[in-house]
């Protein structure tokens, strides 16, 4: 009455059914062979244990899953942080840092930014001259306003100490 309906109920019955003849056999074989019929479940134990093989192929797995989730969450991150410079009107690249995984927290955030590149259906080609490649060059360097507005943007959305960040111009 207690047993429950469906496919399982026959394999409960069976189960149940060969205990009660293991029950009513073991004391006869018992009586006949002089000593207590026991299973030895060691030829079992590879199958069923815990043994340190099957553990340390486990931990491995482990580690190479939590690895995997540390890659990938890394990898979200960079993504999410040259989407936000990406949205001041920069370009991001070579986005380096450390993060302490217990908690979530970036630390050391380095960023190379650089100004967006315009992408036009004509080329110019301005008069190259040596003293004005220097000037140019500096021209493209972000401005310190610049660079303070990226570093609190940064230290607002992610929760990173403002020392913490680094901005190169390239």
């Amino acid at each position: 009455m207690i047993l429950p309906k469906g496919n399982s109920k026959k394999y409960i019955k069976t189960v149940i059914g060969v205990y009660i003849l293991y029950v009513i056999i073991s004391p006869v074989i018992t009586t006949v062979a002089g000593h207590e019929l026991k299973i030895d479940y060691d030829i079992y134990d590879k199958y069923f244990s815990t043994s340190d093989e099957y553990k340390s192929t486990e931990s491995n797995f482990k580690e190479k899953q939590n690895k995997y989730i540390e890659n990938t969450y890394k990898e979200e991150i960079r993504k999410q942080i040259k989407k936000t410079i990406n949205d001041l009107k920069l370009s991001a690249s070579n986005i380096n840092f450390d993060i302490d995984l217990e908690t979530g927290k970036i630390t050391n955030l380095n960023v190379s930014v650089d100004f967006k590149e315009e992408y036009t259906n004509t080329i110019t080609i301005d008069k190259i001259e040596i003293g004005n490649a220097i000037k140019k060059q500096e021209e493209n360097n972000l401005t310190r306003q610049e660079i303070e507005k990226i570093k609190k943007t940064l230290q607002e959305n992610y929760s990173i100490d403002y020392e913490e960040i680094r901005i190169n111009s390239i």
